[in-house]
């Protein structure tokens, strides 16, 4: 029984550990480390107001300055000759694509990743504007050889035709942004889980303490008889010298006691 009371404790805290490092949300396989962001993004207002809030989340989300910052401005040009100056738009041109009209600007990029922020309910492939946006960041991203990130909300429907163009690339469309009262469905399923191990480690914890105390009570010698009482037999030799020396002092005593009575008949 200790063997299957030990292999239960010890699932149920590799569990329990499983459990937290899902909770903690730091081990997806995108560039944040998440699987959802780590506050809701908005989802009314004005066009340009949402948008702005997927962005500034991702931003925090990914440590990384937004691409629109004007000390960032890269951009992915048609030619080397652009930006030129007095182009505001594109401090820098980090890569080139004769497809692309003018340029492009992601908005975030990394030496290992170009990532896109779409806060949006849809992301459909009859835009054909989204299309062609995603589509050139598709193809600087083969040209870098790095992948390219898109994170969407997680109610946001997505058209299969985009997933297959950015995972070319060795990225994906991530679901990201949360929106109000949204749940994640691995938490539940953690949360369970560790509700699950704890319980068995409490119930295990005190199995195994009972079986200990029950094992010491068994072994433990009894009074006065045990090998190794030392005690016990310090005990019993000075109950027998004090026993002796009444027995002496007895005989002594009914000796005397004898004599007398000889010393009156005579």
């Amino acid at each position: 029984m200790r063997v299957f009371r030990y292999a239960s404790l010890t699932g149920a805290l590799l569990l329990a550990i499983a459990a937290i490092i899902v909770l903690l949300n730091i081990t997806a396989r995108n560039p944040t480390g998440r699987r959802y962001s780590s506050e809701p993004a908005m989802t009314s207002g004005t066009t340009q107001g949402i948008g702005t809030s997927g962005e500034r989340i991702l931003a925090k989300d990914l440590n990384l300055p937004r691409n629109e910052d004007p000390d960032q401005r890269q951009c992915i040009c048609n030619n080397p000759q652009y930006p030129v100056a007095g182009v505001a738009e594109c401090r820098v041109c980090y890569a080139y694509s004769q497809s692309i009209a003018n340029y492009r600007r992601p908005d975030f990029v990394s030496p290992s990743f170009i990532a896109e922020s779409k806060n949006r309910q849809g992301l459909l492939y009859s835009d054909t504007q989204t299309v062609n946006q995603i589509g050139d960041y598709a193809i600087a991203a083969r040209a870098l050889n790095v992948p390219l990130w898109v994170y969407v909300r997680v109610d946001t429907r997505v058209d299969p035709e985009f997933q297959r163009i950015v995972r070319d690339t060795g990225g994906d469309v991530i679901p990201y942004f949360t929106t109000p009262g949204y749940v994640d469905p691995w938490n539940v399923v953690a949360w369970r889980v560790l509700a699950g191990s704890g319980a068995v480690i409490i119930i295990m914890g005190l199995w195994e303490a009972g079986a200990v105390a029950v094992s010491r009570r068994r072994t433990k010698p009894k009074r006065g008889t045990g090998n190794g009482d030392s005690a016990s037999r310090a005990e019993q030799r000075a109950d027998a010298a004090v026993n002796f020396k009444d027995q002496m002092k007895d005989r002594f005593q009914r000796s005397i006691d004898e004599d007398d009575s000889r010393d009156d008949f005579e």
